[in-house]
């Protein structure tokens, strides 16, 4: 009797928050699933050592990997410390970096040489509009949905067309990468929508996509439409970005009150 292998994912970041659900999430509908983070999870990995990530890729060979690892880092972007800056460009940049060519390097080898695999990456809507407070955390997130869609491209003239990106953006979202520091009003822009999404919702569409292949994904969708066309338009957005932070932090101090 053959016995037919569940397919294999790896998710990044999975220690708690986010990635702890997207880790239950896969699991509930069918993959096995290798919860990795720096601690507390089910294998240990630090998405900034290049080596360490090609090592669990060519370990568990998965069919997904979704990079989650995140970090925020807010705060004035211009006189932050060198380190808070060097650590969220560490993690999010270079770690889905490192986490994607891991994958990929796998994936490509199967169905000779057209490849077979799917690469989801948590961004944010913040990787299209000006963010005063989180600007390096923005940063980072517009450097990866760039890096994913050009790596793509490079992977689709190889002739490498069996390998599917996912870029999944949330608006802000209520777990702890925010809640642990609900009382700084550096943080206040990620409370301008008309509320606050749940990890559920995210690992929702993480499973839809996985189901039906999307480059982008945004939670809620009429929200990433109406940031992609405030980001078209800096001249006016910048303006008027203490306004929406004063309505932020209104948000955020009713969330706080009701914890």
């Amino acid at each position: 009797m053959t016995t037919v292998r569940r397919p294999r994912a790896v998710v990044t970041g999975a220690g708690r928050g986010l990635g702890a659900v997207i880790a239950e999430r896969l699991h509930a509908i069918g993959y096995d699933v290798i919860a990795t983070d720096i601690e507390g999870a089910d294998a240990i990995l630090d998405v900034t050592d290049a080596a360490a990530c090609r090592s669990l890729a060519r370990e568990v060979e998965p069919d997904v990997w979704v990079n989650n690892a995140g970090v925020l880092g807010a705060g004035d972007a211009a006189t932050q410390p060198d380190e808070v800056v060097d650590r969220v460009v560490s993690v999010n940049l270079l770690g889905v970096m490192h986490g994607t060519r891991a994958a990929v390097a796998v994936m490509r080898e199967r169905e000779g040489g057209r490849g077979r695999g799917h690469v989801v990456t948590i961004g944010s809507l913040a990787s299209w509009v000006p963010v005063p407070g989180e600007a390096v955390y923005a940063a980072t997130k517009a450097g990866v949905l760039s890096f994913t869609l050009g790596l793509e491209g490079e992977l689709r003239a190889q002739g490498v067309t069996g390998i599917h990106f996912s870029v999944v953006c949330p608006d802000g979202m209520l777990t702890p990468m925010l809640t642990d520091i609900i009382d700084d009003p550096a943080i206040a822009l990620s409370f301008t929508g008309l509320r606050t999404q749940e990890p559920d919702a995210v690992a929702d569409a993480v499973a839809r996509t996985l189901r039906r292949p999307r480059r982008i994904v945004s939670v809620p969708r009429w929200r990433g439409a109406q940031v992609r066309a405030l980001g078209a338009l800096p001249d006016l957005v910048l303006p008027v970005a203490p306004l929406f932070a004063r309505l932020g932090r209104a948000q955020q101090d009713r969330l706080r009150r009701s914890r």
